[in-house]
Protein backbone atom coordinates (compact mmCIF):
# COMPACT_ATOMS: atom_id res chain seq x y z
CA UNK A 1 0.00 0.00 0.00
CA UNK A 2 1.31 3.42 -1.00
CA UNK A 3 0.74 5.89 1.27
CA UNK A 4 3.32 9.00 0.08
CA UNK A 5 3.03 12.04 2.51
CA UNK A 6 -0.75 11.53 2.20
CA UNK A 7 -2.91 11.71 5.51
CA UNK A 8 -4.52 8.30 7.18
CA UNK A 9 -7.57 8.19 8.49
CA UNK A 10 -8.80 5.11 10.85
CA UNK A 11 -12.24 5.37 9.09
CA UNK A 12 -12.02 1.16 9.04
CA UNK A 13 -9.90 -1.67 9.70
CA UNK A 14 -7.16 -0.97 6.50
CA UNK A 15 -4.70 -0.74 9.02
CA UNK A 16 -5.09 -3.65 11.40
CA UNK A 17 -3.43 -6.77 9.98
CA UNK A 18 -2.92 -7.77 13.10
CA UNK A 19 -4.72 -6.20 16.55
CA UNK A 20 -5.25 -6.38 20.67
CA UNK A 21 -6.99 -4.24 22.40
CA UNK A 22 -7.75 -1.62 19.87
CA UNK A 23 -11.25 -1.10 18.35
CA UNK A 24 -12.58 1.55 16.25
CA UNK A 25 -14.93 4.09 17.87
CA UNK A 26 -17.16 7.23 16.10
CA UNK A 27 -16.78 10.55 17.64
CA UNK A 28 -20.00 12.60 17.84
CA UNK A 29 -19.11 16.25 17.42
CA UNK A 30 -20.25 18.88 20.05
CA UNK A 31 -23.47 20.57 19.09
CA UNK A 32 -24.16 23.59 20.14
CA UNK A 33 -27.61 24.62 20.83
CA UNK A 34 -27.74 28.11 20.15
CA UNK A 35 -28.60 28.49 16.46
CA UNK A 36 -26.29 30.52 14.12
CA UNK A 37 -29.00 31.37 11.25
CA UNK A 38 -32.57 32.10 12.36
CA UNK A 39 -35.79 32.94 10.17
CA UNK A 40 -36.48 36.73 10.37
CA UNK A 41 -37.64 38.01 6.70
CA UNK A 42 -40.77 37.94 4.78
CA UNK A 43 -39.58 35.69 2.19
CA UNK A 44 -38.80 33.27 5.39
CA UNK A 45 -41.89 33.09 6.81
CA UNK A 46 -42.25 28.94 7.50
CA UNK A 47 -38.86 28.75 8.86
CA UNK A 48 -34.86 28.11 7.31
CA UNK A 49 -35.09 24.56 5.50
CA UNK A 50 -33.08 21.28 5.53
CA UNK A 51 -30.63 22.30 2.96
CA UNK A 52 -27.82 24.69 3.34
CA UNK A 53 -24.65 25.08 2.51
CA UNK A 54 -21.44 27.07 4.04
CA UNK A 55 -18.54 27.70 2.63
CA UNK A 56 -15.32 29.05 3.74
CA UNK A 57 -13.49 31.37 0.86
CA UNK A 58 -9.28 31.56 1.17
CA UNK A 59 -9.72 35.37 2.47
CA UNK A 60 -11.31 33.81 5.30
CA UNK A 61 -14.78 34.66 4.66
CA UNK A 62 -17.89 31.99 5.40
CA UNK A 63 -20.45 31.80 3.10
CA UNK A 64 -23.84 30.55 3.04
CA UNK A 65 -26.48 29.62 0.88
CA UNK A 66 -29.41 28.85 2.61
CA UNK A 67 -32.94 27.35 2.17
CA UNK A 68 -35.82 29.49 2.68
CA UNK A 69 -38.98 28.42 3.21
CA UNK A 70 -42.76 29.85 2.12
CA UNK A 71 -46.57 29.09 1.82
CA UNK A 72 -46.86 28.21 -1.94
CA UNK A 73 -49.48 29.05 -4.16
CA UNK A 74 -50.10 32.02 -6.21
CA UNK A 75 -49.15 34.83 -6.25
CA UNK A 76 -45.35 33.83 -5.77
CA UNK A 77 -46.35 30.05 -6.52
CA UNK A 78 -42.65 28.56 -5.39
CA UNK A 79 -42.49 27.73 -2.03
CA UNK A 80 -39.11 27.59 -1.57
CA UNK A 81 -35.76 29.90 -2.47
CA UNK A 82 -32.00 30.17 -2.68
CA UNK A 83 -30.70 32.98 -0.19
CA UNK A 84 -27.62 34.19 0.72
CA UNK A 85 -25.40 35.41 3.88
CA UNK A 86 -22.33 36.34 4.87
CA UNK A 87 -20.10 36.14 7.84
CA UNK A 88 -16.35 36.80 8.87
CA UNK A 89 -16.51 34.39 12.44
CA UNK A 90 -18.91 31.67 11.26
CA UNK A 91 -21.13 32.49 13.88
CA UNK A 92 -22.93 35.95 13.37
CA UNK A 93 -24.46 36.45 9.50
CA UNK A 94 -25.24 39.48 7.73
CA UNK A 95 -28.25 38.60 5.30
CA UNK A 96 -26.96 41.74 2.60
CA UNK A 97 -29.85 43.45 0.27
CA UNK A 98 -28.70 41.92 -3.14
CA UNK A 99 -31.39 43.56 -5.35
CA UNK A 100 -30.74 40.78 -7.78
CA UNK A 101 -34.76 39.37 -7.98
CA UNK A 102 -38.19 40.61 -6.81
CA UNK A 103 -40.03 39.48 -4.02
CA UNK A 104 -43.57 40.61 -3.54
CA UNK A 105 -42.57 43.84 -6.08
CA UNK A 106 -39.19 44.72 -4.13
CA UNK A 107 -35.43 43.34 -4.96
CA UNK A 108 -34.39 44.41 -1.25
CA UNK A 109 -34.14 40.81 -0.49
CA UNK A 110 -31.04 38.42 -0.42
CA UNK A 111 -32.52 36.13 -2.73
CA UNK A 112 -30.18 34.64 -5.28
CA UNK A 113 -32.21 31.86 -7.30
CA UNK A 114 -34.39 30.99 -8.93
CA UNK A 115 -34.72 34.20 -11.08
CA UNK A 116 -38.60 34.18 -11.29
CA UNK A 117 -40.27 34.66 -7.76
CA UNK A 118 -42.98 32.24 -9.09
CA UNK A 119 -40.15 29.38 -9.55
CA UNK A 120 -39.46 27.23 -6.26
CA UNK A 121 -35.88 25.85 -6.28
CA UNK A 122 -34.57 23.47 -3.24
CA UNK A 123 -32.14 21.00 -2.18
CA UNK A 124 -29.54 22.94 -3.74
CA UNK A 125 -25.86 22.32 -2.88
CA UNK A 126 -22.68 24.88 -4.11
CA UNK A 127 -19.11 24.41 -4.32
CA UNK A 128 -15.90 25.99 -5.68
CA UNK A 129 -15.03 23.97 -8.68
CA UNK A 130 -11.15 25.30 -9.07
CA UNK A 131 -10.62 23.15 -12.28
CA UNK A 132 -13.37 25.25 -14.26
CA UNK A 133 -12.97 28.58 -15.80
CA UNK A 134 -13.51 32.11 -13.19
CA UNK A 135 -17.05 32.50 -15.17
CA UNK A 136 -18.27 28.93 -13.71
CA UNK A 137 -16.02 28.98 -10.29
CA UNK A 138 -19.13 28.08 -8.62
CA UNK A 139 -21.71 25.65 -9.35
CA UNK A 140 -24.76 24.54 -8.11
CA UNK A 141 -27.08 21.27 -8.43
CA UNK A 142 -31.18 21.95 -7.20
CA UNK A 143 -34.30 20.82 -7.63
CA UNK A 144 -36.08 23.27 -9.49
CA UNK A 145 -39.85 24.09 -10.22
CA UNK A 146 -40.60 26.10 -13.26
CA UNK A 147 -43.81 28.43 -12.97
CA UNK A 148 -46.91 26.47 -13.79
CA UNK A 149 -46.94 28.84 -17.18
CA UNK A 150 -43.16 27.10 -18.24
CA UNK A 151 -44.47 23.94 -17.25
CA UNK A 152 -47.75 24.45 -19.86
CA UNK A 153 -45.20 25.59 -22.09
CA UNK A 154 -42.87 22.03 -21.90
CA UNK A 155 -40.20 23.30 -19.30
CA UNK A 156 -39.57 20.22 -17.67
CA UNK A 157 -39.09 20.67 -13.56
CA UNK A 158 -36.51 18.15 -12.03
CA UNK A 159 -32.51 18.04 -11.15
CA UNK A 160 -30.69 21.76 -12.79
CA UNK A 161 -27.32 22.57 -12.50
CA UNK A 162 -26.50 26.90 -12.40
CA UNK A 163 -22.94 27.66 -12.32
CA UNK A 164 -21.66 31.51 -11.46
CA UNK A 165 -18.49 32.97 -11.29
CA UNK A 166 -18.95 34.92 -7.63
CA UNK A 167 -21.82 32.58 -6.01
CA UNK A 168 -24.12 35.43 -6.37
CA UNK A 169 -25.27 35.79 -10.01
CA UNK A 170 -26.41 32.21 -11.05
CA UNK A 171 -27.20 31.32 -14.68
CA UNK A 172 -28.54 27.98 -15.78
CA UNK A 173 -26.87 25.32 -18.28
CA UNK A 174 -28.36 24.54 -21.36
CA UNK A 175 -29.93 21.33 -21.79
CA UNK A 176 -31.74 21.21 -18.25
CA UNK A 177 -32.84 19.00 -16.14
CA UNK A 178 -29.49 17.33 -16.46
CA UNK A 179 -29.35 14.55 -15.98
CA UNK A 180 -33.21 13.80 -17.04
CA UNK A 181 -36.10 11.64 -15.46
CA UNK A 182 -33.96 11.55 -11.72
CA UNK A 183 -35.63 12.27 -8.57
CA UNK A 184 -34.37 15.02 -6.68
CA UNK A 185 -36.30 15.88 -3.99
CA UNK A 186 -33.54 16.28 -1.65
CA UNK A 187 -30.13 17.72 -0.73
CA UNK A 188 -28.40 16.87 -3.78
CA UNK A 189 -24.68 16.62 -3.68
CA UNK A 190 -22.60 17.04 -6.01
CA UNK A 191 -18.27 17.71 -6.50
CA UNK A 192 -15.22 17.04 -7.98
CA UNK A 193 -13.81 13.99 -7.59
CA UNK A 194 -10.10 14.13 -7.58
CA UNK A 195 -9.14 10.50 -6.89
CA UNK A 196 -11.28 9.80 -9.62
CA UNK A 197 -10.98 13.09 -11.81
CA UNK A 198 -14.84 12.97 -12.09
CA UNK A 199 -17.89 15.05 -11.30
CA UNK A 200 -20.00 12.81 -8.12
CA UNK A 201 -23.69 13.24 -7.93
CA UNK A 202 -25.62 11.67 -5.07
CA UNK A 203 -29.38 11.90 -5.09
CA UNK A 204 -32.54 10.79 -3.88
CA UNK A 205 -33.40 7.24 -6.22
CA UNK A 206 -36.72 7.16 -7.52
CA UNK A 207 -37.45 3.79 -7.43
CA UNK A 208 -35.34 1.13 -5.13
CA UNK A 209 -33.89 -1.81 -5.25
CA UNK A 210 -35.95 -4.99 -7.61
CA UNK A 211 -38.19 -7.17 -5.46
CA UNK A 212 -36.31 -10.09 -3.59
CA UNK A 213 -33.31 -7.74 -2.03
CA UNK A 214 -33.31 -7.42 1.53
CA UNK A 215 -33.87 -3.80 1.48
CA UNK A 216 -37.98 -4.39 -0.08
CA UNK A 217 -38.74 -6.57 2.60
CA UNK A 218 -42.60 -5.74 3.93
CA UNK A 219 -42.64 -2.85 1.21
CA UNK A 220 -45.45 -2.63 -1.28
CA UNK A 221 -44.47 -3.05 -4.84
CA UNK A 222 -45.08 -1.01 -7.43
CA UNK A 223 -46.31 -2.90 -11.17
CA UNK A 224 -42.64 -3.24 -11.70
CA UNK A 225 -41.99 -5.13 -9.00
CA UNK A 226 -39.71 -1.90 -7.23
CA UNK A 227 -40.78 -0.75 -3.59
CA UNK A 228 -40.83 3.19 -3.14
CA UNK A 229 -38.95 4.67 -0.40
CA UNK A 230 -36.01 6.42 0.38
CA UNK A 231 -32.80 5.71 -0.61
CA UNK A 232 -29.54 7.22 -2.24
CA UNK A 233 -28.45 6.80 -5.65
CA UNK A 234 -25.11 7.75 -7.03
CA UNK A 235 -24.19 9.30 -10.94
CA UNK A 236 -20.55 10.13 -12.50
CA UNK A 237 -19.98 12.61 -14.95
CA UNK A 238 -16.81 13.66 -16.49
CA UNK A 239 -18.18 17.16 -17.71
CA UNK A 240 -21.74 17.52 -16.09
CA UNK A 241 -23.08 16.83 -19.36
CA UNK A 242 -23.01 12.86 -19.85
CA UNK A 243 -23.95 10.72 -16.86
CA UNK A 244 -23.35 7.39 -15.80
CA UNK A 245 -25.69 5.24 -15.02
CA UNK A 246 -27.64 5.80 -11.47
CA UNK A 247 -26.85 2.81 -9.01
CA UNK A 248 -28.18 2.71 -5.44
CA UNK A 249 -25.10 2.96 -2.93
CA UNK A 250 -26.84 3.50 0.24
CA UNK A 251 -30.85 2.36 1.94
CA UNK A 252 -32.17 0.76 5.01
CA UNK A 253 -31.02 -2.48 5.12
CA UNK A 254 -32.33 -5.77 6.87
CA UNK A 255 -30.69 -4.48 10.35
CA UNK A 256 -32.83 -1.32 9.84
CA UNK A 257 -36.26 -3.23 9.00
CA UNK A 258 -35.91 -4.98 12.35
CA UNK A 259 -35.42 -2.42 14.78
CA UNK A 260 -38.01 -3.13 17.63
CA UNK A 261 -40.82 0.13 17.67
CA UNK A 262 -43.49 0.78 20.51
CA UNK A 263 -45.73 -0.28 17.68
CA UNK A 264 -46.67 -0.08 14.10
CA UNK A 265 -49.17 1.17 12.05
CA UNK A 266 -50.44 -0.83 8.26
CA UNK A 267 -48.65 1.41 6.12
CA UNK A 268 -46.19 -1.17 3.88
CA UNK A 269 -43.63 1.05 4.34
CA UNK A 270 -39.93 0.24 6.46
CA UNK A 271 -40.05 1.52 9.58
CA UNK A 272 -36.73 3.65 8.62
CA UNK A 273 -35.41 5.19 5.41
CA UNK A 274 -33.09 7.98 4.82
CA UNK A 275 -34.13 11.12 3.45
CA UNK A 276 -30.43 13.16 2.60
CA UNK A 277 -26.78 11.67 2.22
CA UNK A 278 -24.82 14.61 2.49
CA UNK A 279 -21.86 12.72 1.29
CA UNK A 280 -18.90 13.98 0.24
CA UNK A 281 -15.03 13.09 -0.11
CA UNK A 282 -12.77 14.57 2.73
CA UNK A 283 -10.08 16.73 1.28
CA UNK A 284 -7.45 15.93 3.37
CA UNK A 285 -7.11 12.43 3.11
CA UNK A 286 -5.84 10.39 0.19
CA UNK A 287 -8.40 8.16 -0.10
CA UNK A 288 -11.50 9.10 2.75
CA UNK A 289 -15.86 9.34 2.30
CA UNK A 290 -17.92 10.57 4.94
CA UNK A 291 -21.69 10.16 4.24
CA UNK A 292 -23.88 11.78 7.05
CA UNK A 293 -27.65 10.66 6.09
CA UNK A 294 -30.79 11.94 7.50
CA UNK A 295 -32.59 8.57 9.36
CA UNK A 296 -36.19 9.57 8.78
CA UNK A 297 -38.23 7.50 11.71
CA UNK A 298 -41.99 6.90 10.67
CA UNK A 299 -43.24 3.69 12.14
CA UNK A 300 -46.64 4.98 13.45
CA UNK A 301 -50.05 6.22 12.28
CA UNK A 302 -49.44 9.68 10.43
CA UNK A 303 -45.55 8.85 10.11
CA UNK A 304 -44.88 8.97 13.69
CA UNK A 305 -42.59 9.79 15.25
CA UNK A 306 -41.55 11.47 11.83
CA UNK A 307 -38.24 12.83 13.32
CA UNK A 308 -34.89 12.70 12.32
CA UNK A 309 -31.22 12.22 13.08
CA UNK A 310 -28.13 11.92 11.15
CA UNK A 311 -25.86 8.71 11.20
CA UNK A 312 -21.83 8.67 10.12
CA UNK A 313 -21.17 6.45 7.50
CA UNK A 314 -17.27 5.68 6.22
CA UNK A 315 -15.88 4.85 2.49
CA UNK A 316 -12.65 4.29 0.54
CA UNK A 317 -14.67 4.59 -2.88
CA UNK A 318 -17.68 6.70 -2.07
CA UNK A 319 -19.59 3.44 -3.25
CA UNK A 320 -18.93 0.56 -0.86
CA UNK A 321 -20.17 2.28 2.81
CA UNK A 322 -19.96 1.10 6.36
CA UNK A 323 -21.51 2.50 9.42
CA UNK A 324 -19.67 3.78 12.19
CA UNK A 325 -21.06 3.54 15.71
CA UNK A 326 -23.00 0.92 15.85
CA UNK A 327 -25.86 2.71 14.16
CA UNK A 328 -25.73 5.45 16.68
CA UNK A 329 -26.66 9.06 15.72
CA UNK A 330 -23.61 11.08 15.08
CA UNK A 331 -25.69 14.64 15.13
CA UNK A 332 -28.72 14.00 17.72
CA UNK A 333 -31.89 15.86 18.50
CA UNK A 334 -32.02 18.61 20.91
CA UNK A 335 -33.85 19.20 24.13
CA UNK A 336 -37.70 19.12 23.93
CA UNK A 337 -39.23 21.89 22.20
CA UNK A 338 -36.24 23.60 20.84
CA UNK A 339 -35.80 24.00 16.99
CA UNK A 340 -33.40 20.82 16.88
CA UNK A 341 -36.29 18.77 18.86
CA UNK A 342 -37.72 17.16 15.96
CA UNK A 343 -35.68 16.65 12.53
CA UNK A 344 -32.13 17.63 12.06
CA UNK A 345 -30.63 17.74 8.78
CA UNK A 346 -26.83 17.59 8.32
CA UNK A 347 -25.47 20.29 5.53
CA UNK A 348 -22.13 20.42 3.40
CA UNK A 349 -18.88 20.82 4.18
CA UNK A 350 -17.54 20.64 6.62
CA UNK A 351 -15.18 23.91 7.40
CA UNK A 352 -11.84 24.22 8.88
CA UNK A 353 -11.16 26.87 11.52
CA UNK A 354 -8.04 26.39 13.21
CA UNK A 355 -7.79 22.83 14.54
CA UNK A 356 -11.40 21.91 14.22
CA UNK A 357 -14.08 21.22 12.13
CA UNK A 358 -17.11 22.70 12.32
CA UNK A 359 -20.05 21.22 10.84
CA UNK A 360 -23.49 23.08 10.01
CA UNK A 361 -26.87 21.53 10.25
CA UNK A 362 -30.45 22.51 9.71
CA UNK A 363 -32.98 22.18 12.59
CA UNK A 364 -36.85 22.32 13.20
CA UNK A 365 -38.85 21.71 16.17
CA UNK A 366 -41.95 20.08 14.41
CA UNK A 367 -41.97 16.98 12.96
CA UNK A 368 -42.06 15.64 9.17
CA UNK A 369 -46.03 15.27 9.54
CA UNK A 370 -47.06 18.73 11.27
CA UNK A 371 -49.58 19.96 9.23
CA UNK A 372 -48.77 23.82 10.41
CA UNK A 373 -45.16 25.15 10.25
CA UNK A 374 -43.70 27.31 12.81
CA UNK A 375 -41.06 28.85 10.92
CA UNK A 376 -39.29 30.84 14.28
CA UNK A 377 -38.75 27.22 15.60
CA UNK A 378 -36.25 26.24 12.80
CA UNK A 379 -32.48 27.87 12.07
CA UNK A 380 -29.40 26.57 11.10
CA UNK A 381 -27.28 25.18 13.91
CA UNK A 382 -22.98 24.43 14.52
CA UNK A 383 -21.29 21.44 15.88
CA UNK A 384 -17.28 21.62 16.34
CA UNK A 385 -15.09 18.35 16.08
CA UNK A 386 -11.20 18.05 15.79
CA UNK A 387 -9.46 17.83 12.63
CA UNK A 388 -10.00 14.48 11.15
CA UNK A 389 -11.91 13.48 14.53
CA UNK A 390 -15.22 11.36 13.09
CA UNK A 391 -13.31 7.80 14.33
CA UNK A 392 -10.64 7.00 16.30
CA UNK A 393 -8.12 3.91 16.47
CA UNK A 394 -8.49 3.53 20.79
CA UNK A 395 -6.91 1.91 23.24
CA UNK A 396 -8.85 1.39 26.62
CA UNK A 397 -7.27 1.75 30.15
CA UNK A 398 -5.38 -0.96 30.42
CA UNK A 399 -3.55 -1.15 26.90
CA UNK A 400 -3.58 -2.39 23.52
CA UNK A 401 -1.53 -2.44 20.28
CA UNK A 402 -1.85 -3.07 16.04
CA UNK A 403 0.75 -4.16 13.56
CA UNK A 404 -0.29 -2.06 10.10
CA UNK A 405 -0.13 -3.94 6.78
CA UNK A 406 3.04 -3.55 4.59
CA UNK A 407 3.42 -0.05 3.53
CA UNK A 408 5.49 2.56 1.47
CA UNK A 409 5.94 6.54 2.59
CA UNK A 410 7.47 9.39 0.83
CA UNK A 411 8.10 11.82 3.44
CA UNK A 412 11.12 11.76 6.36
CA UNK A 413 8.65 12.10 9.72
CA UNK A 414 5.92 10.59 11.02
CA UNK A 415 3.50 13.04 12.63
CA UNK A 416 0.29 11.72 14.45
CA UNK A 417 -3.34 13.06 15.73
CA UNK A 418 -3.85 11.87 18.88
CA UNK A 419 -5.56 12.02 22.54
CA UNK A 420 -3.62 10.26 25.36
CA UNK A 421 -5.41 12.99 28.14
CA UNK A 422 -3.12 13.01 31.38
CA UNK A 423 -2.55 9.16 31.57
CA UNK A 424 -1.75 8.02 27.88
CA UNK A 425 1.09 7.35 25.79
CA UNK A 426 1.68 5.70 22.52
CA UNK A 427 4.83 4.54 21.10
CA UNK A 428 5.64 3.51 17.25
CA UNK A 429 8.07 0.55 16.07
CA UNK A 430 9.32 0.67 12.64
CA UNK A 431 9.26 -3.01 10.81
CA UNK A 432 10.21 -4.68 7.73
CA UNK A 433 7.78 -6.08 5.64
CA UNK A 434 8.28 -9.82 7.36
CA UNK A 435 7.59 -7.73 10.51
CA UNK A 436 11.28 -7.85 12.26
CA UNK A 437 12.13 -4.43 13.78
CA UNK A 438 14.77 -2.70 11.97
CA UNK A 439 17.26 -1.53 13.75
CA UNK A 440 16.75 1.98 15.38
CA UNK A 441 13.17 2.18 15.09
CA UNK A 442 12.51 -0.60 17.50
CA UNK A 443 9.98 -0.65 20.34
CA UNK A 444 13.26 -0.34 23.28
CA UNK A 445 14.28 2.90 20.63
CA UNK A 446 10.90 3.94 20.76
CA UNK A 447 10.07 7.41 22.67
CA UNK A 448 6.64 7.45 24.28
CA UNK A 449 4.11 10.34 22.69
CA UNK A 450 1.79 11.66 25.13
CA UNK A 451 -0.43 14.46 25.05
CA UNK A 452 -3.38 15.87 22.94
CA UNK A 453 -2.33 17.25 19.82
CA UNK A 454 -3.28 17.41 16.11
CA UNK A 455 -0.05 17.06 14.54
CA UNK A 456 2.75 15.27 16.60
CA UNK A 457 6.14 14.43 15.76
CA UNK A 458 7.07 10.86 16.79
CA UNK A 459 10.71 10.71 17.95
CA UNK A 460 13.07 7.07 18.23
CA UNK A 461 16.08 8.22 20.64
CA UNK A 462 15.07 11.37 20.02
CA UNK A 463 15.32 11.19 16.04
CA UNK A 464 12.51 12.29 14.00
CA UNK A 465 13.92 11.49 10.90
CA UNK A 466 12.66 8.57 9.11
CA UNK A 467 13.59 9.32 5.80
CA UNK A 468 16.33 6.77 5.46
CA UNK A 469 12.89 4.06 5.27
CA UNK A 470 11.22 6.51 2.58
CA UNK A 471 10.18 3.79 -0.40
CA UNK A 472 10.70 0.71 1.46
CA UNK A 473 8.41 -2.17 2.67
CA UNK A 474 7.60 -1.36 6.12
CA UNK A 475 5.27 -2.22 9.03
CA UNK A 476 4.28 0.28 12.00
CA UNK A 477 3.41 -1.54 15.19
CA UNK A 478 1.50 1.13 17.28
CA UNK A 479 1.76 0.14 21.12
CA UNK A 480 -0.77 2.46 23.21
CA UNK A 481 -2.22 2.89 26.33
CA UNK A 482 -6.06 4.99 26.99
CA UNK A 483 -5.34 6.65 23.65
CA UNK A 484 -7.55 7.53 20.96
CA UNK A 485 -5.59 7.95 17.39
CA UNK A 486 -7.14 9.99 14.77
CA UNK A 487 -4.53 9.79 11.66
CA UNK A 488 -0.91 9.66 10.77
CA UNK A 489 0.85 11.07 8.08
CA UNK A 490 4.53 11.09 6.54
CA UNK A 491 4.83 14.71 5.26
CA UNK A 492 8.10 16.21 3.69
CA UNK A 493 9.80 18.32 6.35
CA UNK A 494 7.64 18.13 8.92
CA UNK A 495 5.22 21.22 9.76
Amino acid sequence: MNIGTHKQLFIDERFFASVNGVYLCMNPPVQHLEPVLRADRPWEALGIGSYNTVLREADGRFRMWYDALLEGGLPHEGARRLCYAESTDGLSWEKPELGLIPFRGSTANNVVAPPLERQSQQGATVFRDERAAPAERYKLWTKFQPTDHQVAAGVEPGLWAMHSADGIHWQTYPGQPNPPDTMCDTQNMLFWDDRLELYVGYTRVRETQAYGEAATMGVELNAAGQGRYRAVGRITSPDLRTWSPLEIVFEADAADLAIPVPDRSDDPRPVIDFYTSCALKYPDAQDVYFMLPAAFYHWGENESPATFDVQLLTSRDGIRWQRAGDRRPFLRQGPDGSATAGIIVANPWPVPVGDELWLYYSGRGGSHAEKERDGRNTGLFRATLRRDGFVSADAGYGGGEFTTPPLRFGGDCLELNLDGSAGGWLKVEIQDAAGRPLPGYGLADADAVTGNAIRKAVTWQGRPDVGELAGRSVRLRFVMRDMKLYAFQFPQGGR
